[in-house]
This record gives C-alpha cells, structure tokens and sequence, in this order.
C-alpha cells in the first residue's frame, strides 16, 4: 500500500483526440480529469478529509503483493504517512497511461517506475519498483468517486536488495557493539541508538536467543537498561543474504563478540538467521534465532 502513486502530473495533459471537441463527452472526460488532479494531490498531500469524501465504503485496494485492504485500512495507512512519513520519492515515471470514460464509470491504466529510499537514510541506495496500476471510478450522486485500484509490481532486483539488507545487518551488529559500550540507557536514547534499534526491529520481532525462550521487540529494546554485558567489538565474521521475494530476505551468519559480561570476559561466537522483511520503512529484522558456537 505504501506505493499508492500519484497520477495527475501526467493525465491533465491527457489528449482529447478521442473525443469530439465541445460535445458532451469532452466535458465529461474533462470534468473527470479534474477530478483525478484534485485527488493526485490529495494523495501526495495527505489530506485525509478530501479521502474521506471520495473513498466509498465499498473501496478496496489490491496491493502489489495480493493483499486487499478496505477503506479503513487505506485511510489509517495515509494518516500514518502524514503525520510519520517512512519512506522518501526520489523520482516517480509514469508511462502508456490511457484514461477512458464511459457514462458515470472511468477506469484509468498506466506503468509506472519509482524510485525511493528510507526517510531517516535519504543518502541510501535507493529502492526501484516498477509496475502496472489500474483505478476504477464511478460517479454517485453527482460525484465522482475511487472505487478500486491494483497495483501489480515487477519482480524486483534480487542483487540489489541482498546488497541492502548486507549493509543493514553490518550497521546492526554496529549498533548492537555501540549499545554495549558502558554508557547509561539515558545516554543510548539521547545518543539515538535506542531509536535506531527500534526502527531496525518490526513491531512483530521475535526472537529465539537462548534456550526455548522467545522475546520480543519491547523485552529486546528494555534488555539494554538492565543489560550487564559490555562490547569491545563485534566482527561480523560470515554472512550469505538470500533474497525470498520483493520484500523478504533470510540471512544467515556468524559473529564474534569480545568484552565482559557481569565483570568476567567473554570472547563468543553465535551463529544466526535472521529473516528480514521491507515495508517502505526499509529493511526491518521481523525474527531471528541465535546460538552459541561450541
């Protein structure tokens, strides 16, 4: 749903060398693109009182995974957006866009390329998604309102998103070296290494690491007020990223870690998986299992 893309900077210039200049169909397809401006930028703009008025009831819209979200769904996803943005459009392509309007039904079809990268890592290597998307309109009661739409994406480049969760995971064994350094928990939150943990973790992270117990992303991020375990380093020593599908990755590795732990000194190996998933936020780690290297 995070794709939801903008179509109006195309359209309002769409030909009218289909329909008969000054006849009844030319206002009407008129009158229909101007609508479909007003919510291109309702769209890019956030502006959840406009969605409100033109998302019926029965809207629905069928994600480039499968996945069908309703009116409710669609509506909390834009909220979430303008007040946390997760993910920034470097550039956005549309082309062969065709619109048709047929009495009080439109339907409007075009590909489209996007270009986007983390909010908080706008430096990073940006993310392609490439595909099809087809809306669905009808005019109730004088006006015209979003019926449907479906997004069908492209496979995505396997290489590329195995290079980004590589770097994801060496910034994470970074981070977890830089959480265990001795300083207080106030001074990892005000430092930001809290945060940046919690933005590396889905809020479905579970994780079995030690024993049969599993903990979560609240215990995990808690673990480090209490934690009596101090890092030297922690050397990322193998790692293999396989990509499962556009937004699903397993990884697999072995680390060392070197310091004290409640005083004694401790010189570890664990291996891990760990499957990571992308939901416009960037790449996120939703589970892993660790054990330790005998």
């Amino acid at each position: 749903m995070q794709r939801l893309l903008a179509l109006a900077v195309l359209i309002v210039a769409f030909p009218l060398a289909a329909v008969g200049q000054g006849s009844n169909e030319e206002q009407a397809f008129r009158a229909f693109l101007a609508f479909l401006a007003e919510y291109d930028k309702a769209v890019a703009g956030r502006d959840i009182a406009f969605l409100e008025r033109v998302l019926p009831e029965d809207f629905v819209f069928t994600g480039a995974s499968g996945r069908k979200s309703d009116r409710a769904q669609v509506l909390r996803f834009f909220t979430r957006e303008r007040d946390r943005p997760s993910y920034r459009m470097v550039s956005l392509k549309h082309e062969n866009v065709n619109v048709r309007v047929v009495g009080s039904m439109a339907v409007v079809t075009n590909d489209y390329t996007s270009r986007t990268t983390p909010i908080d890592a706008p430096d990073a290597e940006p993310d392609s998604y490439t595909g099809r998307h087809t809306g669905v309109f009808e005019k109730r009661d004088g006006r015209w309102m979003v019926i449907a739409e479906q997004d069908t994406e492209q496979v995505h480049d396997d290489k590329l998103m195995e290079r980004q969760v590589a770097k994801a995971s060496r910034d994470h064994t970074e981070l977890m070296r830089r959480l265990r350094d001795g300083r207080s928990y106030a001074a990892l939150e005000k430092d930001g290494d809290i945060a940046a943990l919690a933005r590396l973790l889905s809020d479905e992270y579970a994780c079995t690491c030690g024993g049969d117990r599993i903990t979560g992303k609240a215990e995990e991020l808690e673990s480090f007020r209490t934690g009596q375990t101090t890092l030297a380093s922690a050397e990322l020593l193998e790692q293999k990223v396989l990509a499962i599908d556009n937004y699903a990755a397993i990884e697999t590795g072995r680390v060392r870690y070197i310091g004290t732990s409640a005083g004694k000194p401790i010189d570890t190996n664990m291996r891990y998986t760990r499957t990571w998933v992308s939901r416009g936020e960037g790449w996120q780690i939703i589970a892993e299992h660790t054990s330790t290297v005998r």
